[in-house]
């Protein structure tokens, strides 16, 4: 886990890496591609993503203050929040809370939470963000403003539902493709287009998101996660799993869990 207060350098390429992004801008604005579309943030407004997808800073106000914290995907996920919520980072949405109440709190506690973690004092600010992020989708409004939550009228959003209804099950690119109309070789020109990686490469680090949250919140052994999961052998789990989290799932069960 890692946290930033600073006045970021614009991004020349998109990027990605595998946690949950924390953002709040405390002064002026700063503006990212993410997925296919411009968003900005203002201040006071705390927005989270899943930086699996790629994304890219292209501008900022000259004097913004940004806080910055990346939280452990499968540290996430073992904290249950609700599904629905959950399951808009995983589709690659960028979430925004608006709400002027939380905004307030937020200010005071974000710039703490980063002074914390910076100092090795992470046990207080993580238990505070698991509560403030219980309270954010406890509440949370797929239509609320900032939230995009469902893509239906998309061709890449409705591949990515595909995906996300039957990860569990055998696919290909035909069967993606074919569900949202599509011949394979423009279905896979249209998703990387819209979510900056191929069709196969989003559905391995979505079955491997849900091993993560298989390893965290159940007793079921390894081989039951991969193939839950929909991995169709140990050793492509095992491969998958270390080139998305770096780990191995015993490793992840045993740091959250102890187990």
């Amino acid at each position: 886990m890692q946290s930033w207060r600073w006045q970021p350098d614009l991004m020349p390429l998109p990027h990605r890496h595998g946690d949950v992004e924390l953002n709040l801008l405390l002064e002026g604005t700063v503006t990212y591609v993410h997925r296919d579309r411009f968003v900005q943030l203002a201040p006071n407004q705390l927005a989270i993503f899943w930086a699996a997808i790629p994304h890219q800073l292209i501008e900022r106000d000259p004097a913004c203050d940004f806080c910055i914290l990346t939280i452990p995907l499968d540290l996430l996920l073992g904290w249950k929040l609700p599904p629905a919520f959950v399951q808009a980072l995983l589709m690659g949405e960028f979430l925004v809370d608006a709400d002027p109440t939380s905004a307030q709190i937020d200010f005071v506690q974000v710039p703490r939470w980063h002074m914390d973690l910076s100092n090795g004092r992470p046990a207080v600010p993580l238990k505070e963000m698991e509560a403030r992020l219980w309270r954010w989708a406890s509440t949370w409004n797929p239509a609320a403003v900032g939230a995009r939550a469902v893509e239906s009228e998309s061709k890449a959003g409705i591949m990515a539902h595909h995906i996300v209804d039957r990860y569990a099950e055998p696919l290909t690119v035909d069967d993606v493709a074919r569900a949202a109309g599509l011949h394979p070789n423009y279905a896979m020109t249209c998703f990387k287009q819209t979510f900056g990686m191929t069709i196969l490469e989003y559905t391995q680090q979505y079955r491997v998101a849900q091993a993560q949250r298989l390893l965290v919140s159940t007793d079921s052994s390894v081989l039951d996660v991969a193939m839950r999961s929909g991995f169709g052998s140990l050793s492509a789990f095992y491969t998958a799993f270390r080139r998305y989290t770096g780990q191995t799932p015993r490793s992840v069960r045993q740091a959250l869990t102890g187990v």
